[in-house]
């Protein structure tokens, strides 16, 4: 929606001039000729045309006000961006070294992506793909496609020592040569938002720590790029039968739980596997004889989701859609507001870099911009405009001015924009021909974006600023707390002078925000790295005179006993199996409840929705019997089930028994 701006003067060229008609008895009695011949008519009417013509005007609002208004909300129009995805590289019998700037296009050569590191291409082959769990060792080779569903390289329920070993034909690579690693887990989408929001968090907090001066509290600020409860390490296996780490490792993956390269140097040269019964830590060596193994091991903390891998492929680097380029020398003429054309359309904005040579002395301090907003005339500023492929200098009122007879030299890059997000499979061929060289690209490209209109620009301030950046309500706590970066918080519950420490007392100022991680399914409960990574972001938006404890919730884990009549012809085996899922929905914290959002946290159980909900099965007659046990106490037979303030329901093994007690139990 637009920025909502109030009309100044609505009134219209025919308004004005009925109204000044009637004041005219008032204000000059003896004015009794009001046809449109009378000289005083026309100037009345000339002054409406007047009045009408400057508030039309008071309300246009010229686009460089409209920027400096968004800009003071916080808001500043977002320039075009530039499509990015991984590329697998492969040789067969000819490792390779190759720089960054491997230029590879679409099959039309239209789109061309450049590689933003050096590769080297190793001829390793991945040929295993193990996960160890416990004592326990899945094959996961098949699952490891692009094509595929995924597999979870540290099962179900990660714990300390799992590990997801990676099996390759060979040698990676000479020692100390620098490998890559790429992990996908399939949600590079909302992975890239993800990143964005763990980097602006990480960029508001290093902001507020320098502004208050705060050196050591900045030196010791933790990275939020990394995961908050979980570290992992990397590992291969050495010639002395024993796993050591990896050197000079860059995990990008946030422990495999975002799609990113893993960077390392390549270890000595270790023997390959050989097929005794325990020969790579545990592994059966007998299906892995001849095996080259790096690992991924958990090594501190629990995840509350067990992350998922999409694909694992070696030989991998980003590229981007941004070509460079050499836009060649021009000359100044030393006029106001010269114009330059680059050539290849649209340029990345930010990638400019002009070199001013006068008389032989390079000048390299004129910086770029996309308006003119800002610029005084001593600036050594240029406008880029990306989708001509065109640099504006200023006049000398806004912007400074080459001096005549400079040499200008402008590099760039030309790409960006929405074109660049290619599906997978594009990417195919090389601009240049690499002799024993392959490329693929298992996924499509993303990030590409078109330049932000003002219109647009408009509708996200209304949106951002309608979001919530203070804590004040019970709401704006919960959802504050639904929005942590990178923390996966499916539900948030935030009680009113509530402190966990003193439950029945109440403690003005205190507000207890509940959170339910989205896994388990059955019970989620979330670490004690969830709860103090939504801690320090809700802290950072409190009230200076509150104060706010997260924490996770109580479980009374209820079980139910009750007695069916069924109707004649009803199913009673299938009956009960009904009445234990519809009970086992009803209790779900995360999708059970009156309302199917989970059970409302603090809310009492009560008997009458319990009969409701078995009488209303198909096939029941009645109900004649409920009872229920919470935790495993002695049977309740009425009243209902109180729960604390903070308190979660979690489906016990329900007892259903059918007509005259003949009963069916798990």
């Amino acid at each position: 929606m637009p920025l909502p701006l109030p009309t100044l003067d609505k009134l219209t060229y025919d308004e004005l001039v009925g109204e000044g008609r009637a004041s005219l008895p008032a204000l000059a009695p003896t004015w009794t000729d009001y046809n449109a011949h009378d000289p005083g008519i026309m100037l009345l009417e000339l002054l409406a045309w007047l009045a009408e013509s400057n508030s039309y005007r008071l309300d246009q609002i010229p686009e460089q006000s409209y920027r400096a208004f968004l800009r003071m909300a916080g808001v500043v129009l977002q320039p075009a961006q530039v499509a990015h995805t991984a590329l697998v590289f492969a040789t067969e019998n000819t490792p390779q070294q190759r720089d960054a700037g491997i230029g590879v296009q679409s099959a039309d050569g239209s789109i061309v992506f450049q590689t933003t590191a050096p590769l080297y291409a190793s001829d390793a082959k991945l040929e295993a793909v193990v996960s160890g769990v416990g004592t326990e060792f899945n094959d996961c080779t098949a699952s490891n496609t692009s094509a595929a569903t995924g597999f979870l390289p540290f099962g179900a329920d990660p714990q300390l020592g799992d590990a997801l070993y990676l099996g390759f034909d060979k040698p990676l690579a000479p020692e100390d040569t620098e490998v890559r690693l790429w992990v996908w887990t399939g949600n590079d989408e909302q992975n890239l938002e993800t990143r964005a929001q763990l980097q602006r968090e990480q960029d508001e907090v290093k902001s507020e720590m320098e502004n208050l001066c705060l050196t050591r509290a900045l030196a010791e600020l933790p990275n939020l790029r990394q995961h908050y409860g979980v570290r992992i390490v990397w590992e291969c296996y050495s010639a002395s039968k024993q796993w050591l780490p990896l050197k000079d490792v860059i995990d990008n993956t946030r422990a495999l739980t975002l799609s990113g390269g893993v960077i390392f140097k390549a270890p000595v040269h270790p023997v390959a596997a050989t097929p005794t019964a325990h020969s790579i830590g545990g592994i059966p060596g007998a299906a892995y004889q001849d095996k080259h193994f790096i690992r991924c091991r958990l090594s501190h903390g629990k995840y509350d989701c067990a992350p998922r891998i999409s694909y694992v492929a070696l030989n991998t680097v980003l590229a981007r859609h941004a070509v460079k380029n050499d836009a060649g020398t021009f000359r100044s003429s030393g006029r106001a507001g010269q114009i330059f054309m680059l050539g290849n359309k649209p340029v990345v904005p930010g990638s400019t870099k002009i070199t001013v040579t006068i008389s032989g002395k390079a000048d390299v301090g004129w910086n770029e911009a996309l308006s003119w907003d800002g610029i005084g005339p001593h600036d050594r500023t240029y406008v880029l405009l990306p989708e001509d492929a065109s640099i504006l200098f200023g006049d000398g009122r806004i912007g400074c001015v080459p001096p005549a007879d400079a040499n200008l030299t402008v590099v760039y890059q030309a790409g960006g924009d929405v074109t660049g997000n290619m599906a997978d499979g594009s990417l195919t061929s090389f601009v240049k021909t690499w002799t024993d060289l392959t490329v693929t690209q298992p996924y499509a490209a993303i990030g590409g974006a078109a330049a932000e209109t003002l219109n647009a620009a408009k509708a996200r301030a209304v949106s951002e600023l309608a979001k919530p950046t203070r804590a004040v309500t019970l709401e704006d706590f919960e959802t504050l707390a639904l929005a942590t970066p990178g923390v996966p918080v499916a539900r948030a519950f935030a009680i009113a002078d509530y402190h966990p420490a003193m439950p029945c007392i109440p403690v003005s100022g205190s507000t207890t925000v509940v959170v339910l991680p989205p896994c388990p399914e059955h019970k989620p409960e979330p670490t004690a790295a969830l709860l103090h990574a939504v801690q320090c972001y809700l802290e950072r938006r409190r009230v200076l005179t509150s104060e706010v404890h997260v924490i996770a919730p109580h479980y009374a884990t209820v079980a139910v006993s009750a007695r069916l009549h069924i109707q004649a012809g009803a199913n009673g085996r299938e009956l009960v199996r009904t009445a234990r899922a519809a009970l086992e929905v009803f209790f779900h914290p995360l999708h059970g409840g009156p309302d199917g959002t989970g059970w409302p946290i603090g809310r009492s159980v009560y008997r009458s929705e319990l009969l409701a909900l078995l009488n209303g099965l198909n096939g029941v007659a009645y109900v004649d019997e409920l009872a229920w046990r919470v935790d495993g106490s002695a049977a309740g037979l009425c009243g209902n089930i109180t729960l604390c303030r903070h308190g979660l329901v979690a489906s016990g093994i329900h007892e259903i028994t059918i007509n005259e007690g003949s009963a069916c139990h798990d």
